[in-house]
């Protein structure tokens, strides 16, 4: 293949996508805190309080316009897109996304065991689970994460923000803790423009041109 063609098959190819791993204990690590009226969670609350009413929320970014998935890895275990070894038994976990201002866009409400998600050897069961975001434009986002089925009020009610609170409707099962892992994957749906048709034909000729020249050094 000659470095011309080379370069136009280049020139076609996709921007490469990008993983964002989180990792972390829905009890060290939660920001929505509230466990009903004039109620905090704090150090004196067990492990089953803070997997009913917690939630982790995170920020991440989109350059460009992105398809996004993200998946849980801490009921089954497994690697996350870091190369960390992720220890099974975490809480069953519940992934919802947010804009900016905290409106809901989509959660796993109704996700099931996602591709190549590990068995819990101690439940039997796949509880892991992978939230579609479909296509986001630039900008930042939020993702929470909680102890199913501690939803967003503003998922649970169709209205609101994440501004509004949790249901408080998480559970603890025996045997599970309170670590998390899960990535964020984007993969962008824009494409490098292709060389115009204008750029190829002055590159043909180029080509044309430097060998005719080196023909007549020869002769």
């Amino acid at each position: 293949m000659n470095k011309f063609v080379f370069f136009a098959i280049l020139g076609a190819a996709c921007a490469p996508g990008s993983t964002i791993s989180f990792v972390g204990n829905l009890r060290t690590d939660a920001n929505v805190t509230g466990c009903g009226t004039s109620c905090t969670l704090d150090g004196s609350n067990t492990d089953g309080d803070y997997a009913q009413w917690a939630a982790v929320v995170d920020d991440f970014t989109v350059l460009s316009t992105s398809q996004m998935q993200a998946i849980t890895f801490s009921y089954g275990g497994g690697i996350n897109g870091a190369g960390d070894t992720i220890a099974e038994s975490g809480f069953e976990p519940y992934l919802s996304l947010f804009d900016a201002s905290g409106n809901f866009l989509a959660s796993t409400a109704l996700s099931g065991c996602p591709a190549g998600g590990q068995i819990n050897s101690v439940s039997g069961q796949c509880y892991d689970v992978e939230l579609d975001g479909g296509t986001l434009a630039p900008g930042t986002y939020q993702i929470a994460i909680s102890a199913f089925d501690n939803l967003s009020f503003a998922e649970n009610l169709g209205t609101g923000t994440l501004a509004d609170g949790f249901t408080g409707l998480g559970n603890l099962a025996s045997g599970e803790d309170l670590h998390y892992a899960f990535d964020v994957e984007l993969t962008s749906t824009a494409s490098t423009p292709e060389p115009s048709s204008g750029f190829l034909a002055s590159g043909i000729l180029a080509m044309f041109a430097w060998r005719s020249f080196r023909a007549r050094r020869r002769n």
